[in-house]
């Protein structure tokens, strides 16, 4: 059975989040990591709205044509793993201040005023000062367990697990060295501990740079069939692989290697045709100014059941 959705108020139809009268952030007024420059605010106190958080960070990113469907992609996202419990910054719908532009906003995980204090450190961090070869066109999956077990990540096996299948469910060919990290407390001795931080970034996905003309002939068989084909992981296996891994690929070789993984796989795509649809009507129903279309929800649709099936089939298949 597919878990509940967690108890984070959703954003209504009627709740996209003007920025007008927000602060940014004036430590780091501009996102730190990223080819894309991203702006930091200051959510204000009292929160304008119940599901945001008065006096945290958030980030704004405003992608630009042919990208601006990553907006969506980050939304839909954050919203889908509310259903399949896999850890995933809240993102929202929002406007930039003065112009309005649409824009994603996306909540810092770390920060808040009511934890105790972490650091968020980078994979791409870890990678370099463990020695291994950093390459901004294809990771090494193997590259990032070794990182994970040296560090002493207690679940590193089921998050990477998650990640992968979240990954496939959503096409997300992004998940680079700097879309992965780490979040480090200090202990009471003074040491520090590390765990997995949530999988952000996650708006190159979801078939994002389809042209509205185009979603009808992507909605055929034989032309979406080629489309999931093409679709890969940003990591290969290993570092000497020729190019990166395919989606279902990557999990059913990662499931083969890694023991009792392919349950969190199978858990993460546990997601039905109505909650799908759910889903996707939700979409449908903001009145914004990057609409979403009801083409574009059948094409999203097709995906998601798509690839849902396919790594089910795969991972089943390995069962047999």
């Amino acid at each position: 059975m597919t878990p509940m959705r967690d108890l984070k108020m959703p954003q209504h139809h009627s709740e996209v989040v003007n920025l007008n009268g927000w602060e940014p952030d004036d430590e780091f007024p501009i996102g730190p990591m990223g080819a894309k420059p991203k702006r930091i605010f200051i959510c204000p106190t009292p929160a304008p709205h119940k599901f945001l958080i008065g006096g945290h960070r958030y980030l704004f990113k405003e992608p630009e044509h042919p990208h601006t469907m990553q907006v969506w992609s980050e939304v839909i996202a954050y919203e889908l793993s509310r259903y399949v419990r896999v850890p995933v910054p809240p993102a929202f719908l929002a406007t930039a201040p003065r112009n309005g532009s649409p824009g994603v906003l996306v909540e810092f995980f770390y920060g808040h005023r009511d934890r105790p204090p972490v650091r968020f450190i980078h994979g791409i961090e870890r990678l370099q000062a463990f020695g291994f070869p950093v390459d901004h066109r294809r990771g090494s999956l193997k590259d990032n367990l070794t990182v994970c077990r040296r560090q002493r990540i207690a679940d590193w096996r089921f998050w990477w697990a998650e990640t992968l299948a979240f990954d496939t469910l959503i096409g997300n060919t992004d998940r680079h060295s700097e879309n992965w990290g780490f979040m480090a407390s200090t202990q009471p001795e003074g040491t520090l501990a590390f765990s997995m931080a949530p999988a952000f970034d996650n708006g190159t996905s979801l078939g994002y740079l389809v042209r509205e003309p185009d979603l009808a002939r992507y909605q055929q068989p034989a032309t979406l069939k080629r489309f999931l084909e093409r679709g890969s992981h940003h990591c290969g296996w290993i570092s000497s692989d020729a190019a990166s891994a395919q989606h279902v690929e990557l999990c059913r070789r990662y499931g083969t290697h890694v023991n009792d993984t392919k349950p969190t796989m199978k858990r993460v795509v546990d997601i039905s045709n109505t909650q799908i649809e759910e889903l996707l009507s939700w979409c449908r129903g903001f009145d914004y100014s990057l609409p979403f279309s009801a083409s574009r929800a059948l094409f999203v649709g097709a995906q998601l059941r798509a690839r849902r099936d396919a790594l089910l089939d795969a991972l089943l298949g390995e069962d047999e």
